[in-house]
């Protein structure tokens, strides 16, 4: 197989910390993070060796599984704010996002072609929970230090990934009919080199959580 991508190290350098720090750990949602990781990790290696060499379009695989990581995201935040509003508004906001993801794979957009109407959604989602957890830490005492505090790093890194993609996605379908983008060459670049500091910023919230259950 040909050499990896160096977001794919990043994302296994989460896993690998994730596994050291989150094993037999119970402080919820963080310990959720380990099998989320080994499920990215699998994903994206399956992603890359069905694309590079079985040289078969994989994008029914992330259109199945980008859903399942904004719902993810929605839940853990959710879960971490403190201000009872911001949790009802991620909760809902995820349940919708969630159906909607559904009824555009099967009824709109289909499993082969790069689900658009979804990661726009998910997206502005992902951009307004992450604008609410960070506002969160500001209006709640209850919270710990800001740059010890998981939910500061999980809200920082998500709101730098899906701000470097946001106005792409708004016009990418343009992008698509007009020719300039047809591979999603430039989408992808950005999207990976987003990922540096996605799962930088999730290493640190995991290694932050392990230091939190130590002082406590």
């Amino acid at each position: 197989m040909p050499s990896l991508p160096l977001y794919f190290y990043f994302e296994a350098g989460a896993l690998i910390i994730s596994a050291f720090l989150l094993f037999k750990f119970k402080n919820k949602p963080i310990h959720w993070f380990l099998p989320f990781l080994f499920l990215m990790v699998c994903v994206e290696f399956f992603g890359l060796f069905y694309q590079r060499v079985l040289h078969k379009p994989n994008t029914w695989l992330y259109n199945i599984t980008i859903p399942l990581e904004y719902v993810f995201y929605g839940f853990i935040i959710g879960s971490l704010c403190l201000t009872p509003a911001f949790k009802k508004i991620i909760f809902w906001l995820t349940g919708l996002l969630a159906a909607w993801a559904i009824i555009n794979l099967f009824f709109i957009q289909g499993f082969n072609n790069l689900n658009t109407n979804t990661l726009k959604a998910g997206s502005t989602c992902m951009l307004i929970f992450s604008c609410l957890g960070l506002l969160d830490l500001f209006r709640s005492d209850e919270h710990t230090t800001l740059l010890a505090n998981p939910l500061f790093w999980i809200c920082t890194g998500l709101l730098f990934f899906n701000a470097g993609e946001f106005t792409y996605l708004f016009f990418f379908d343009t992008f698509l009919s007009k020719g300039w983008d047809q591979t999603a060459r430039l989408f992808g670049s950005i999207n990976n080199k987003m990922i540096f500091i996605l799962y930088t910023c999730i290493s640190i919230a995991i290694i932050c959580s392990r230091i939190q259950k130590k002082k406590t």
